[in-house]
């Protein structure tokens, strides 16, 4: 009894835990698809975080080997149009599965949104849902 009572225990913590990513597609080229996770929207005041992801179509390449998709965590301010990279992880199989090949900090410089780009349609998915 009392086995089974820890088994359930542990399976409940350990679901608890568990949160499924709700990834959306928002943009991309013809070189990747891109994807945000509204399961990840945070907001504080007028800034909003959420994590994004480029899943590119074909094998990439950086020094520390190849790689499919990318990760970022984004934080963007919905009354001064701009945004900033706080997060990159880079990862060897599509769709942010496999082994993490690079994780670091983002440049965490403000930059403006663009018009009518991936970085401004991401700007209106965060800011609207806050």
């Amino acid at each position: 009894m009392l086995k089974q009572i820890l088994l359930m225990a542990m399976f409940i913590l350990l679901s608890c835990g568990t949160v499924m990513a709700e990834w959306v597609r928002a943009g991309g080229t013809h070189k990747y698809d891109g994807y945000t996770d509204l399961s990840t929207i945070g907001a504080n005041a007028q800034r909003v975080t959420m994590w994004t992801m480029k899943d590119f179509k074909v094998t990439r390449q950086i020094p520390l080997g190849a790689f499919r998709s990318v990760k970022i965590k984004k934080q963007y301010d919905c009354r001064g149009n701009k945004s900033r990279l706080l997060l990159l992880k880079y990862f060897t199989e599509p769709m942010g599965k496999g082994r993490v090949l690079f994780s670091g900090k983002g440049t965490q410089q403000w930059s403006r949104v663009t018009p009518e780009s991936d970085n401004e349609i991401e700007w209106k998915i965060a800011c609207k849902r806050k």
